[in-house]
């Protein structure tokens, strides 16, 4: 059945206003970025000289100079880290991620002691980076010694950097620098509501002219 000239009009503007709401549905933003992560195969009842695992996420694609390992608190300069097997540096791949290094834990390293505390500790280099790529590279876990041999099966994670500190029942979070994220859902949102009002608006000034010829059939 064709349709007359009075019902085209709103016929296509319905279809249009379908197309723009489909369009505003399937739009999606870019997903946030991942904050860097320290994934640490034991963080309690270390023994003095005992071997752990770690390995990170999250951190910026295509560093060369990450350091990673054993430090005291807020490490600030290499020698707060422990470099005789307990810390190196790394690389991270293409998706932020680096290799799983095996640390030998120490109570005591370069002079330094753990009696007021040792974490496992990400940080790019200061000298060869702005502030916030080093904000956003820079985590720690805290870590506690034990008089035996436990063992751990759950990994503890830190997804802060570290210039503040916070604890949990696993891991000490020592952070200072928020995560990277994406734009979120506000502006797709915003361009539904007015895909919303513009509709109405449309359906209204294609039906008008066919009213007021309709009107002038009566006179």
């Amino acid at each position: 059945m064709a349709l007359t000239p009075s019902l085209r009009r709103p016929a296509a503007a319905a279809a249009a206003g379908l197309i723009c709401a489909g369009a505003v549905l399937f739009v999606q933003p870019p997903p946030a970025l991942a904050a860097a992560k320290l994934h640490v195969s034991k963080t309690t009842g270390i023994a003095d000289g005992e071997k752990i695992t770690v390995y990170g996420t999250g951190f910026t694609p295509g560093l060369t100079d990450l350091a990673l390992g054993q430090c005291v608190k807020n490490p600030a300069t290499a020698t707060d880290c422990n470099l005789t097997g307990g810390a190196e540096f790394v690389s991270t791949d293409g998706s932020g991620k680096t290799k799983t290094l095996t640390l030998t834990i120490t109570k005591s390293f370069s002079g330094k002691s753990c009696d007021n505390g040792c974490v496992v500790a990400a940080q790019l280099l200061p000298s060869s980076h702005t502030d916030d790529e080093v904000k956003a590279n820079k985590v720690q876990v805290g870590i506690t010694f034990g008089t035996g041999n436990a063992t751990s099966t759950k990994t503890a994670t830190s997804t802060k950097p570290a210039t503040a500190t916070a604890t949990s029942d696993d891991t000490d979070e020592d952070s200072g620098a928020l995560p990277k994220t994406g734009p979120g859902q506000e502006w797709a949102t915003m361009l539904l509501v007015g895909s919303a009002f513009l509709l109405p608006g449309v359906g209204l000034l294609v039906l008008l002219p066919a009213r007021r010829r309709r009107m002038a059939g009566f006179r």
